[in-house]
């Protein structure tokens, strides 16, 4: 070994190139000529590139080793510079001293080391290779860089030592995360270990500064990343940029993988309250990742608060609010497949928070918490369908009322149904935010939800009554113009410029020929309830104006006329309480319809009328009923008391008016009302319902009915006759044998075989006789027509 040393022309070239490149003193740094003549040789003789990379290992483990750490940077520059030059087949077992190089740096407890490690390893990272690697594994550099992000040394090694980490991680992300060959840093071990590192650097600089989303995504993630370590930029901006990055790489797949680190982190350090910690995280998450798959993050964390269910009311309330953040960044297209799962999780937690404020013994403290969780929920609802399509927004308004409580019986049920109606008024008041006035009627009201607004609008809840019509102003004005109809009388031009009225589509008119009159019927039926409060009455007036608005042809201005004339009626011919509120709802009515159909002879007679109710009965106009409406006043049975005929519309002028103008007036004739009647809502009146069959036999059977009549249970009520049948005919032969006696037993039964037998005889001796056929035989004695038990009667859709 001596002598190796001492004869220099003995040693192998690529040796003597290596040690010509280190200087007497370390302080003149890398002797340049003769690393161009290693480089040139290495480069012309690739395969002892090797060689090169175990010699130069061998120097760095020793500089190392004995503290010689000026050396130790010499050699892992060179082998950069080397590394950076070639490109071979054979530049992967280069590589593997290159990594042992670097590990040795990264070992050591020098901090200026560990950071030099770090940079060379970044830099290789930047390396685009052309041959795959079978062999090379990145295990203990994700344990190391992470590791070195949690560093807590001294003061003045901590901020580059993080640093240093956080770049080799960004050097791990880009050499492993689009080569399948190598480690997979979306497995547990290894992205927990990832995404820990990052958090702390994140958290750590969260509460001295933060960045907002935007100028995050501004900057890209590997600014700087060929520049010095020790370069000014904190480790959370850098921490920040590293998440994003990994973020952007990740695929549908490994969307779970990222989220359960975060998640979990946050809950160790509790940091859901206050919530801006998880807000700021789920921004940079949701401005980066793939919008295909940024309903997968959503998902989980709408999981994770399935397992805090039983947790404060802040902390749910706080892990909603990152959900609504969440979604508010996510675009329309990242709401996924499962939207109607992720809404059907929120109304579930909705329902627990409910059951949970009506628990007995609840302090105040308590309920507080759990009302301000229900109001998040229903902005996160909010949130949730602002970026979906109309139709989208119609199927989750008609999933939210099949989850509707069956009845309203119990404090617990009347709140829930409540909530359920504010959560589809979030949803209803941004379908026409866009002014989308090309969707049609069908579209916005098919049956699934019609059907159940209008119970609704019958409901014993005046709250209730009232956001249901709510609703319908949201979905049905497509024009803004429900604020501008309001249930007064003036005598005054009306302000038509104000009011925009829709045009006409064939679709919405077909729409209101098939459901126009149940419509109007509903309404008509609301209004004449007798706990309306204001509210009630303006919303319904509203929505019956809508409808014309909206669709503006002859049949709904009929519609609402004749609705107008039914509630005059009903006014004068019952002693209710809000009978002046009626005559004054009439009185807006007839208003509206004058001047809506511009017609100058109806115009008149509504004009004389309120003329006339002004100078000698002002409470039936709106304006004055409406303002006795919760309060003792002697005039609320006025008009039942006195003869007030000569101060009501005359429906036979009005129908004349419109007749002159062409329209169909003919239903202006006949009393209000509807043919098919309301479906009861409550069990108690569907109880009340009993379906008698119409044969005579089985008209004593009645079926009370539990829900709605369907095809099941007049099957039953059809099969129950059968069943009855069968059971008295066994019940009489269970008689009849349990009463008589043996021998009339055996008397009776030889009575039939004694019958059967001779006709038996009678068969076997004309087949005997050979004088008839045996088919004719059987014709004569048994007559095949009266045998009704052995025919079968097969159906129509059989026979051919």
């Amino acid at each position: 070994m001596v002598c190796a040393w001492c004869c220099v022309k003995c040693r192998p070239r690529y040796k003597r190139h290596v040690d010509n490149i280190f200087p007497v003193d370390p302080q003149d740094g890398l002797v340049k000529g003769e690393m161009q003549k290693l480089t040139y040789y290495a480069l012309t003789n690739p395969r002892k590139l090797d060689r090169i990379g175990n010699y130069l290992a061998e120097y760095l483990k020793y500089y190392v080793d004995h503290r010689r750490y000026d050396f130790a940077k010499i050699a892992m520059k060179a082998m950069e510079q080397l590394l950076q030059a070639c490109r071979s087949a054979s530049i992967n077992l280069f590589v593997e001293s290159f990594l042992r190089m670097v590990q040795k740096l990264l070992e050591s407890p020098e901090a200026s080391l560990q950071v030099l490690g770090s940079t060379s390893f970044v830099h290789f990272a930047n390396i685009q290779e052309d041959t795959p690697s079978y062999h090379r594994r990145y295990d203990f550099f994700v344990s190391k860089f992470s590791s070195m992000c949690w560093s807590n040394g001294r003061n003045d090694t901590i901020r580059p030592v993080r640093q240093a980490g956080l770049r080799g991680l960004q050097g791990v992300i880009l050499k492993t995360v689009s080569d399948d060959l190598q480690v997979n840093i979306w497995e547990e071990v290894h992205i927990q270990k990832i995404m820990r590192a990052l958090l702390f650097n994140i958290h750590e600089g969260f509460t001295s500064s933060v960045t907002s989303p935007s100028q995050s995504r501004s900057m890209s993630p590997w600014e700087g990343e060929n520049s010095d370590v020790t370069s000014d930029i904190d480790p959370d901006q850098l921490a920040r940029h590293v998440l994003q990055d990994l973020v952007s790489r990740a695929s549908y797949g490994q969307i779970k993988s990222l989220m359960m680190p975060l998640l979990y982190f946050i809950d160790n350090q509790k940091l859901w309250v206050p919530n801006k910690f998880p807000i700021h995280c789920m921004s940079l998450i949701m401005h980066s990742i793939q919008m295909s798959s940024a309903y997968i993050a959503i998902a989980q964390l709408l999981a994770h608060l399935e397992e805090h269910k039983d947790a404060s009311a802040k902390l749910r309330c706080s892990i909603v609010e990152v959900v609504s953040a969440a979604v508010s960044i996510a675009s329309t297209e990242s709401i996924g497949p499962t939207i109607l799962e992720m809404f059907g999780s929120l109304l579930k937690y909705l329902k627990m928070s409910v059951d949970t404020c009506n628990i007995k013994n609840v302090d105040v403290e308590t309920i507080k918490e759990e009302d301000e969780f229900q109001d998040t929920i229903v902005e996160s609802v909010g949130h949730f369908s602002h970026g979906l399509q109309t139709y989208q927004k119609i199927e989750i308004c008609t999933f939210i009322l099949q989850n509707m409580p069956s009845t309203t019986d119990t404090e617990e049920e009347t709140q829930f149904e409540s909530m359920l109606l504010k959560c589809i008024m979030k949803i209803t008041t941004s379908i026409n935010v866009n002014n989308d006035k090309s969707i049609g009627l069908p579209t916005l009201f098919p049956l699934s939800l019609l059907v159940p607004l209008q119970r609704l609008s019958l409901s014993d809840s005046p709250k209730t009554r009232t956001m249901t019509q709510q609703i319908f102003h949201s979905i049905l004005d497509r024009h803004n113009n429900h604020e501008k109809v309001v249930p007064t009388v003036t005598l005054g031009e009306l302000p038509e410029e104000n009011i925009f009225v829709g045009p006409q589509k064939k679709q919405d008119v077909l729409f209101f020929k098939r459901n126009g009159p149940e419509v109007y019927f509903h309404l008509y039926e609301s209004i004449l309830k007798e706990d309306n409060d204001l509210d009630n009455y303006t919303c319904t007036f509203r929505t019956a104006v809508l409808w014309c608005l909206e669709v503006p042809v002859d049949e709904v201005l009929i519609e609402l006329i004749h609705m107008a004339f039914g509630l005059q009626d009903e006014a004068c011919s019952s002693s209710r309480n809000n009978v002046n509120i009626l005559h004054g709802l009439v009185a807006a009515f007839l208003v509206f319809a004058s001047r809506y159909s511009r017609n100058e002879a109806l115009d008149q007679h509504i004009t004389n009328i309120i003329r006339k109710r002004q100078s000698d009965k002002p409470y039936l106009l709106p304006q004055v009923a409406f303002s006795t409406i919760d309060k003792d006043s002697e005039l609320d049975n006025e008009t039942a008391e006195e003869n007030v005929s000569s101060f009501m519309f005359d429906a036979t002028v009005v129908a004349e008016c419109l007749n002159q103008q062409g329209m169909n007036v003919d239903r202006l004739s006949d009393p209000y009302h509807y043919k098919r009647a309301a479906i009861p809502r409550t069990p108690e009146s569907v109880k009340s319902l009993r379906v008698s069959l119409l044969d005579a036999r089985v008209s004593d059977v009645q079926i009370s009915l539990q829900e709605e009549i369907t095809f099941d249970t007049l099957k039953q009520a059809l099969q129950h006759r059968q069943q009855m049948a069968l059971a008295t005919n066994n019940s009489s032969k269970e008689r009849l044998l349990s009463q008589e006696s043996y021998e009339d037993s055996v008397a009776r039964t030889a009575e039939k075989m004694s019958h059967i037998t001779a006709l038996k005889q009678q068969i076997f001796s004309s087949f005997k006789s050979g004088d008839v056929s045996p088919t004719e035989s059987l014709h004569s004695l048994i007559d095949l027509d009266n045998l009704t038990n052995l025919s079968i009667d097969l159906p129509d859709m059989y026979v051919y």
